[in-house]
């Protein structure tokens, strides 16, 4: 089948409106929907879990400043990104705040007929009840080395009741070792929350539970898989087929 026609900001809106749909269960978070971009809110004190993505092609400056003054309304801090095309804007609003620069990280992406399917000796299973929201909080608590509690926050028992985001385990032996949250937007699906506890890193892991959130959501019927990845993780998501269609720039809000 032939890839369909990729617009940066439509496949950048998409993964952004992923995001949202993700924490939308988190019980003091939320998501709001502006002019060129879209802030998507875990509600707990970790930057990476309170994230604005500003995709245009119009208001990017205006996102930068309505998302900044939504965290800090809500005593949080954040990160805030945005696709190139529309960084120069932005980078002048971020200026006028005076918020921080934060490292580049990769807009990835793969059509699901080149998406490279990766087994290994773990069990991986889509979570469908309270003990496997409670494994997957556990894992990315470890892999982030996060209070429970905060991830716990996002992955109540409201989760199981989004009809867009999903979450995937794997396992080694009884014990959950790696976790993946995914969420769909149209034929997108955003890969996010992609986690290894410390002590079961480079096992292929997350691979494996990668492999099974695409193979899952191909069989729904989506297309095209994206997600934003610091440089270190690259490679991982490399060895699945992912390339970097973007180079995102980023801002740091701080803690009011």
């Amino acid at each position: 089948m032939a890839h369909r026609q990729l617009s940066l900001a439509s496949f950048g809106g998409d993964v952004a409106g992923g995001w949202c749909h993700f924490v939308a269960a988190s019980a003091q978070g939320g998501c709001i929907r502006v002019l060129g971009g879209s802030l998507g809110m875990g509600g707990v004190p970790y930057p990476d879990l309170n994230q604005g993505f500003v995709f245009g092609p119009d208001g990017a400056g205006d996102a930068i400043r309505q998302f900044a003054a939504c965290l800090n309304d809500r005593l949080l801090p954040g990160t805030l990104v945005a696709l190139s095309t529309v960084a120069g804007e932005a980078a002048l609003a971020a200026a006028e705040l005076d918020l921080p620069e934060e490292q580049a990280m990769a807009l990835m992406c793969v059509h699901a007929g080149d998406a490279i399917h990766f087994e290994g000796r773990h069990e991986v299973e889509r979570v469908h009840d309270r003990q496997g929201l409670e494994d997957a909080a556990a894992v990315l608590a470890d892999a982030y080395e996060l209070p429970l509690e905060w991830c716990a926050n996002m992955m109540g028992e409201r989760f199981l009741e989004l009809e867009a985001a999903e979450l995937f385990l794997a396992r080694h032996g009884d014990r959950a070792v790696a976790a993946v949250g995914s969420a769909r937007v149209a034929d997108t699906v955003t890969l996010c929350a992609v986690g290894t506890r410390l002590s079961h890193r480079h096992r292929g892991a997350a691979s494996e539970a990668l492999s099974a959130a695409i193979d899952f959501h191909v069989g729904e019927g989506a297309h095209l898989f994206g997600l934003v990845s610091v440089p270190g993780a690259e490679p991982l998501y490399a060895g699945l087929g992912f390339v970097a269609v973007d180079h995102l720039r980023g801002w740091l809000v701080p803690p009011p």
